[in-house]
C-alpha cells in the first residue's frame, strides 16, 4: 500500500477544494437558488472525496467498506443535484408541477441511499475490499446494484448534456454567456470520458481493479464553473448591488457581518485541517477526529448565523465570546497531556477579530479566560515532557496558514471600512457644500443653484447624469424639473425639464 497515502491525500485535497468552492458561493449570495444548489453540489462532492480518502487507507477491510457506504451521500445524490442545478441555470421550464418534477429528480437519490448507505439493503454486501498499492479497492464483480447506478448516472448525464446544448444553441452569438457555456460543456466531457474509461467500462469487462477517480476528474468542470462565478457571475447569480448612502450603524453592521462570515470560514477550514492532521498524520482514531471536526464545523455554522440570531451588537459579542471560549476550552482539554504546547496559540485568531467587535469588556473577558487556562495548566501540570515531532510542526504550519488568511482578511476589512468612511465623509462634504450654496438662493438664480446641486451630487455618487423629479401625492405621476449630464449632450437624455411621465415608467433600483 505504498501509494495509499498519496491517494488519500489526493482525495482529501479535492474534498477541501470543493468545500472552499461551496463556502465562497455561500458567502457570495446565499439567497440565490442557483448559488444554494451550487453549495449543495459542492457538499456532495466534498463528502464523496472525504469518504473515499478515509476508505482507501482504512486500517481494515470492514472499515474501508463502511466509509465506502458513507460515500453514497456524495456520488449517490450528485447527479440529481447537478440536473436540478442545470435546469435552473438554463431556465428550463416543464409543464408538470414543480413538486412532481423535484420528486422525479431526487427519487433515484433516495433509492441510492436506501440501497447503498451503511444501513441500506445492500450496504457492505456491495464491497469486496482488496489491498493494492493504491489502498483498498473494491473487486466485487458488477451486480444488479451497480447496473442500477450506472443507468442512473448515465441517463442523468445525458439529460444534463441535452439541456446544456439546447441552452447553448439558443444564446445569441455575441452573448458572452455563449462562450462560457461552450467551455463548461467541454469541461464536463472530461470527467465523463475519464470516468467511463477508468471505472464503468473496466467494471463491465471485469478488468482492474482501478481506483475510482471520477470525483477527482470532476475538479475540471467545477473549477471552470467556479472561475466563471468569481470573475463574471455569468453562470451563477450575484446579488444586485445598488449604490446608496450608508449610515454609520449600517457600515458597522456590514463590517460585523463580513467578520462573522470570515471567522466561520476559518472554522470550516480548520475542521477539515484538524481531521487530516489528527487522523492521517497522528494516526488517531477516526471517531475522536470526527468529533473534533464536527465540533469545529458546528461552531463555524453557529458563528455564521450569529447576525441572524441577534441584531444587538452586545448580544452578538456575547455569542461570539461563547463560541470562542468553547472552542478554546475544548482544544485545550484535548491536548492537556502535552500542555497544549502548540494549540494554545489559537487564541490569537480571536484576539484579532475582536478588533471589529469593538468591545473592550468582551476582549478583557476573553483575555482573562486565556490567562486563567494557563494558570490552571501551571497548577495541575507544572512539568510536562513533550516530544516535538513532524506532526507538531505540521500543526504549527496549519495555525500559521490560518492566521495568515485571517490577517489578510482583516487587512481587507480595514481597507473596505476605510473606503466606506471616505465615501461617507465625501458625501457629507457634498451635502454641506450644497446647503451652503443654497444660502444665497434667489428667484433669479434658482435654476443655476439646482443645476449646481445636481452636478455636485452626480460627481459624489459617480453618476453620469442626474435628475430632479417631483411626484404627485399618489405617486402615480412624475414631473422632471431639471437634468444634469456629465460630458454628455443633454438633448440625448431620455428625460428633459418639464417632461411629465408615469412613475411606473421610471427606472427604479
Amino acid at each position: 500500500m505504498k501509494y495509499s497515502f498519496i491517494s488519500s491525500l489526493l482525495y482529501y485535497l479535492c474534498g477541501f477544494i470543493y468545500m472552499g468552492f461551496g463556502t465562497y458561493a455561500l458567502d457570495n449570495n446565499a439567497k440565490s437558488r442557483v448559488n444554494m444548489l451550487f453549495v449543495f453540489l459542492m457538499a456532495s462532492t466534498s463528502s464523496w472525496a472525504y469518504a473515499f480518502s478515509v476508505s482507501i487507507s482504512a486500517p481494515a477491510a470492514e472499515t474501508s467498506a463502511f466509509w465506502g457506504c458513507l460515500s453514497v451521500f456524495g456520488w449517490g445524490i450528485f447527479y440529481s443535484i447537478m440536473l436540478h442545478f442545470v435546469i435552473l441555470l438554463t431556465k428550463t421550464e416543464f409543464r408538470i408541477n414543480k413538486y412532481v418534477a423535484h420528486a422525479a429528480i431526487y427519487l433515484p437519490s433516495v433509492i441510492n441511499i436506501l440501497l447503498f448507505s451503511p444501513f441500506g439493503f445492500l450496504a457492505e454486501k456491495q464491497y469486496q475490499m482488496v489491498k493494492t498499492d493504491f489502498g483498498w479497492i473494491n473487486t466485487l464483480p458488477v451486480e444488479a446494484g451497480d447496473i442500477w447506478f450506472m443507468s442512473y448516472y448515465l441517463s442523468y448525464t445525458l439529460v444534463i448534456f441535452v439541456l446544456l446544448i439546447r441552452w447553448w444553441k439558443k444564446l445569441e452569438p455575441n452573448d458572452p454567456q455563449k462562450r462560457q457555456a461552450k467551455y463548461f460543456l467541454l469541461s464536463l466531457l472530461f470527467p465523463l470520458v475519464m470516468g467511463l474509461s477508468t471505472e464503468t467500462i473496466p467494471d463491465i469487462l471485469g478488468k482492474g481493479p482501478y481506483p475510482e477517480l471520477t470525483v477527482v476528474f470532476l475538479m475540471v468542470p467545477v473549477a471552470m464553473l467556479f472561475s466563471t462565478l468569481r470573475k463574471s457571475g455569468l453562470l451563477l447569480e450575484k446579488p444586485v448591488q445598488v449604490s446608496l448612502p450608508l449610515k454609520g450603524d449600517q457600515l458597522a453592521d456590514a463590517d460585523r457581518f463580513r467578520m462573522f462570515r470570515t471567522v466561520a470560514s476559518i472554522f470550516t477550514a480548520g475542521s477539515a485541517i484538524s481531521f487530516f492532521i489528527g487522523y492521517f498524520a497522528m494516526k488517531r482514531t477516526a471517531r475522536d477526529e470526527i468529533l473534533l471536526a464536527a465540533a469545529l464545523f458546528a461552531l463555524g455554522l453557529f458563528i455564521r448565523i450569529i447576525p441572524r440570531i441577534s441584531k444587538n451588537h452586545a448580544g452578538q459579542n456575547t455569542l461570539f465570546l461563547i463560541a470562542g471560549a468553547s472552542s478554546l476550552f475544548y482544544l485545550m482539554k484535548r491536548n492537556v497531556e502535552t500542555g497544549a504546547v502548540t494549540i494554545w496559540s489559537i487564541y490569537i485568531l480571536f484576539f484579532m477579530f475582536t478588533v471589529i467587535l469593538d468591545s473592550k469588556i468582551h476582549l478583557a473577558i476573553y483575555a482573562g479566560l486565556v490567562v486563567l487556562i494557563q494558570i490552571l495548566f501551571s497548577l495541575f501540570y507544572p512539568d510536562v515532557t513533550v516530544r516535538i515531532d513532524t506532526n507538531a510542526y505540521l500543526t504549527r504550519v496549519a495555525l500559521v496558514v490560518l492566521t495568515y488568511f485571517a490577517v489578510r482578511r482583516l487587512a481587507d476589512e480595514y481597507t473596505i471600512k476605510l473606503n466606506a468612511h471616505k465615501k461617507l465623509i465625501n458625501e457629507q462634504q457634498v451635502l454641506e457644500a450644497i446647503s451652503t450654496n443654497f444660502i444665497t438662493i434667489s428667484s433669479e438664480n434658482v435654476q443655476e443653484k439646482i443645476d449646481e446641486m445636481l452636478e455636485m451630487s452626480a460627481e459624489a455618487l459617480e453618476f453620469d447624469y442626474a435628475y430632479l423629479i417631483s411626484f404627485s401625492e399618489d405617486y402615480e405621476d412624475a414631473k422632471v424639473f431639471s437634468t444634469y449630464a456629465n460630458n454628455l449632450d443633454s438633448g440625448s437624455l431620455p428625460y428633459h425639464p418639464g417632461m411629465k411621465i408615469k412613475t411606473a415608467d421610471l427606472p427604479m433600483a
